[in-house]
């Protein structure tokens, strides 16, 4: 099992890829074992070049702070509030279009330059 302290590490080293190559790369390791990522608190997935957002990390109930920043998102799913601690949302920089409305209220959000 990994210690909270290398799966920091881990996503710090996986910003200089995208996850298309860090799921190739650790296909049978780290993120096919949720259990150890339920207490991590922030994930950076800014300049993933993601066109949507992995299934995994709705599982990650303990994320306060999630960077989707500099992406090519058009949509966020509504799935995104199965994540009950989330306190900050960067979302700038995408092409998000629609309503965030669903989103709870006390969800510090960043949209700026989001554009078609």
């Amino acid at each position: 099992m990994q210690s909270d302290k290398e799966i920091v590490e881990f996503f710090n080293w996986a910003r200089e890829y995208t996850v298309e190559d860090i799921l190739k790369i650790c296909s049978t390791d780290i993120l096919q074992n949720m259990e150890n990522l339920q207490n991590l608190k922030s994930l950076d997935l800014s300049f993933k070049k993601l066109h949507s957002l992995p299934p995994y990390l709705f599982e990650l109930v303990s994320l306060e702070n999630l960077n989707l920043s500099h992406n090519q998102l058009k949509e966020l799913p509504k799935e995104i509030v199965k994540l009950k601690s989330l306190k900050n949302l960067d979302i700038s920089w995408n092409h998000i279009m629609h309503s965030l409305d669903f989103l709870p209220t006390n969800i510090k959000i960043n949209i700026a330059w989001n554009r078609k």
